[in-house]
């Protein structure tokens, strides 16, 4: 009787015994540890990321400086964090996450101190950058961690579970950081969280383990060979070509601009300009962009695990997410409830991005999976260097510096999202489906 060709092929013994120490090291609540201990950094950098659309007020009173100026000086945050991302991607799949995540925290920590001791938007601007540069670690780091620990029937959930300590950071960020600086002043949030970042900095240099021997057998199943490394250059046109992971990383970007502009720093603006609601409130209102967020980053990562669809998914979700948006551009005449509603569906649906991750380590290489992931990275966050300034220059276009812009000006700020949104859910149309790769021996990428 013939074989069936999906029988698996003969290994050596070496590799079996890696897929045994793999099936071993994957159970119980150790991966789970692990995971934790990277979260968190995210959810410490995600705190310093969003905390300046929050203190702007204070900060445009120290530093004296436009709106477009200030929008420009935290835009740095993601001129680190983009081009970062690609040396990023090459170091964790050559050297693993510990030796790579501890000293990013430090960096984001010393940026959370220069920021908290000066009253230079430019000496910001270069804080922000430090943060940006340490901050392009931690969601890569905890993702790609968990692609080692974990096995591929839970890979669509990963992403999600990541947000959520994301968004936790976030929403810290918010509401409660608000009444945090009127109590004590802007300053010292962010003094805390230069402290804050040393004791996680030392937690993952202590507590993250190096990369385990079993998994670097399965690498060399993949075609790695630890003795002669694939040039960095060569790697980054190699993941550069792939059209695919062009079309995820495209469409992921336009639509995680709710977060990375929104969210991040024009949303308490919008809210108090555009909706006629006091700072506190809109800053409270924008938390639920990130609570949806989080809830629909899980949502969708089950699904996607339990369905084996992610294109489906990911193209329902950027519709319903640019649909929601375009609701908010009425928020002015809209019932408050209505605004809130929308603010916390628009979150939800933009959970649906994490599924771009998802899709690219489907199809990833083991040891091309971080540079793919970081491809993703780098093409979601060089946008905002750009969308997050523009919007600022749009909505204040012909105001004195210190002017509020009009509702009009907002709206037209704000349509800038909307329509890159849109474009971002044109190009899942081009994409296709992917499937988990199950770490079976003799498996291959997209087998």
């Amino acid at each position: 009787m013939a074989r069936s060709k999906s029988a698996p092929r003969k290994i050596s013994p070496a590799l079996a015994k890696a897929h045994a120490e793999a099936e071993k090291a994957r159970k119980g609540f150790r991966p789970w540890f692990l995971f934790m201990v990277a979260a968190i950094f995210y959810f410490y950098e995600f705190f310093a990321r969003v905390a300046p659309g929050v203190l702007k007020n204070d900060i445009l009173e120290v530093t004296n400086a436009s709106e477009g100026q200030f929008g420009l000086a935290m835009s740095m945050y993601f001129l680190a964090y983009a081009p970062a991302q690609l040396m990023i991607g090459r170091m964790l799949d050559r050297f693993g996450t510990r030796i790579v995540v501890a000293p990013a925290a430090v960096l984001v920590s010393v940026g959370c101190l220069i920021f908290a001791t000066t009253d230079s938007i430019v000496a910001m601007g270069f804080g922000r950058l430090l943060q940006g540069l340490g901050s392009a670690v931690a969601y890569l780091g905890a993702v790609y961690l968990a692609m080692v620990w974990f096995p591929a029937h839970r890979h669509g959930i990963i992403p999600g579970v990541t947000i959520v300590a994301g968004t936790i950071g976030a929403s810290t960020a918010q509401y409660p950081l608000e009444v945090m600086a009127q109590e004590l002043g802007w300053r010292t949030p962010i003094v805390a969280c230069f402290i804050f970042g040393l004791a996680i900095a030392v937690a993952l240099w202590f507590l993250v383990p190096k990369r385990p021997s079993w998994f670097v057998e399965l690498m060399k199943q993949d075609g790695y060979d630890p003795e002669t490394p694939t040039p960095i250059l060569k790697s980054i046109m190699d993941t550069a070509r792939d059209r695919q992971l062009w079309l995820i990383s495209l469409a992921a970007a336009g639509l995680y601009l709710p977060i990375s502009v929104i969210g991040d720093l024009w949303g308490v603006s919008f809210m108090e300009i555009e909706a006629d609601i006091p700072k506190d409130w809109s800053s409270l209102i924008i938390t639920l962009i990130f609570v949806g967020f989080a809830l629909g980053s899980v949502t969708f990562g089950i699904l996607a695990d339990r369905l084996q669809k992610r294109r489906i998914l990911f193209l329902g979700t950027g519709l319903c997410g640019v649909a929601t948006a375009i609701g908010l551009l009425f928020s002015g005449v809209n019932p408050t409830w209505l605004t809130v509603s929308l603010m916390g569906l628009l979150g939800f649906f933009t959970g649906g991005q994490s599924l771009a991750f998802v899709m690219a380590a489907d199809t990833a290489a083991r040891h091309t999976r971080g540079m793919k992931l970081a491809f993703v990275n780098f093409v979601v966050m060089i946008l905002p260097v750009a969308v997050q300034p523009g919007v600022g220059f749009i909505s204040s276009f012909g105001n004195a510096p210190g002017t509020t812009p009009s509702s009009q000006q907002e709206l037209m700020g704000f349509g800038l999202v909307v329509a890159l949104m849109m474009l971002g859910a044109a190009f899942l149309l081009f994409t296709r489906e992917t499937h988990p790769r199950e770490d079976e021996e003799g498996g291959m990428p997209g087998h």
